[in-house]
């Protein structure tokens, strides 16, 4: 996948959630759950006080973790990328790969025009328009190959 294919996938991935206005507990509660896991279980394994893990979930704390807290749950959860994306983005916080693409956005203003107007797509539009970038930058690859 091109890097403005994967760009594009991220930062509407991540506007996606905001726009659901996921919590950062509701979205931490679901991805336990999939995983199996009680609250203590999941608390024992970052280690963390459950007492602490449950107010997390039930968004009783005046704050959101920092991302080294989401990260020890996200291990601890033993998350796939997407779902680590979905704790960041539902407590506020960006991926690494985001603030690396923001840094494109900025370099490159082409760039930056490109989310704004990928922000307003529609899923459907936005994977046809996914679909042709990666048609063409495969296209490139092959003649660079040649």
């Amino acid at each position: 996948m091109s890097i403005v294919a994967k760009a594009v996938n991220i930062f509407m991935f991540y506007l996606t959630y905001i726009h659901k206005k996921m919590t950062f507990g509701k979205t931490l509660r679901r991805i336990r759950r999939i995983k199996d896991l009680s609250q203590r279980e999941l608390a024992q394994k970052i280690p963390m006080d459950v007492t602490y893990l449950s107010r997390l979930e039930t968004d009783g704390l005046e704050s959101m973790p920092t991302k080294e807290t989401i990260a020890k749950i996200a291990k601890a959860l033993e998350c796939t990328d997407t779902e680590l994306g979905e704790l960041l983005s539902s407590a506020g916080r960006i991926t690494a790969e985001i603030e690396s693409l923001s840094e494109i956005a900025k370099e490159k203003p082409l760039v930056g025009k490109l989310f704004r107007a990928a922000a307003r797509l529609s899923p459907e539009k936005l994977e046809e328009l996914i679909s042709r970038f990666e048609s063409e930058t495969e296209n490139s690859d092959k003649m660079g190959e040649k």
